[in-house]
């Protein structure tokens, strides 16, 4: 019996030495790529006139530097349906603005960017949003977890997608949730935000996005890698990257990081009880 326990130890002992090796993860470094964050938002009961879109380059996988701000583009949109075309000026911080954007529900936009002699580009449609109806709060599935809900109206006899964006003071980044009315086609609908820290008096900041299919399904991967749903594990595989609807025409092959999006949203607040 003795010996029995000796040998056990020394199996244990060995699997757990094991666990401690180190292994260097070989993550491939394609260079710095551009990424375009391009969402035109509109909330509703504004103008929508002033707008940003903002260009970096960014950094290796595992660098602890931030992305690179990338000046010196030129950036217009212009709305197809007039002929309208809107430019958007560097202000030399990665940041390019524009105070006379005109926002037109269901009329398309393409975005053109010209950097370091090559162009990019990308088209989308800017997608309407009803208004938020009502905001609760109850138990979510885990102890001491809390759970609110956001409803709103669906529009009946067409196919609608949202993105809901929660921001509080006690989180380090917003969270998010998508959903689509397969279910709920001309009902009320609903997206719902998720958080352990249940601070009674905590003020979260939310907004609701109307968005394409197309930006809906890549907004679900995002999320998905990000595990702000639950997901991931010390095993998990390394997220993949996430390719936007940004194209660059002299090479398409390029891998452009970012997407362009026109949204319309609704915008309340909601205190924690």
């Amino acid at each position: 019996m003795k010996k029995l326990i000796f040998t056990l130890c020394i199996a244990i002992s060995t699997i757990f030495s094991s666990c401690t090796d180190i292994v260097d993860v070989d993550v491939p470094n394609g260079g710095a790529r551009l990424v375009i964050e391009a969402s035109i938002n509109w909330e509703k009961g504004t103008v929508g006139n002033e707008q940003t879109i903002k260009l970096s380059t960014s950094t290796a996988y595992f660098d602890n530097n931030p992305d690179v701000p990338a000046t010196g583009a030129t950036i217009t949109v212009t709305k197809e349906n007039d002929g309208s075309e809107f430019v958007f000026t560097d202000q030399n911080n990665g940041n390019y603005t524009t105070n006379s954007f005109v926002p037109e529900i269901g009329a398309d936009y393409t975005l053109n960017i010209v950097y370091n002699g090559q162009t990019y580009t990308a088209s989308e449609t800017l997608v309407g949003f009803t208004q938020i109806n009502s905001v609760s709060q109850e138990e979510g599935f885990n102890e001491g977890e809390f759970r609110v809900r956001v409803l709103f109206d669906d529009p009946a006899d067409e196919e609608n997608y949202y993105l809901g964006e929660f921001v509080q003071a006690n989180l380090a980044v917003p969270s998010l949730s998508s959903i689509r009315d397969e279910f709920v086609n001309g009902n009320e609908a609903f997206v719902l935000h998720f958080d352990e820290l249940n601070v009674p008096g905590t003020e979260v900041d939310i907004k609701v996005y109307g968005i394409s299919e197309r930006f809906y399904f890549y907004i679900e991967e995002l999320i998905r890698q990000s595990g702000t749903q639950g997901g991931g594990g010390p095993f998990q595989t390394t997220p993949a990257q996430l390719k936007g609807n940004c194209i660059n025409i002299n090479d398409p092959n390029e891998e452009v990081l970012g997407y362009f999006r026109l949204s319309q949203f609704g915008r309340t607040s909601y205190t924690i009880q």
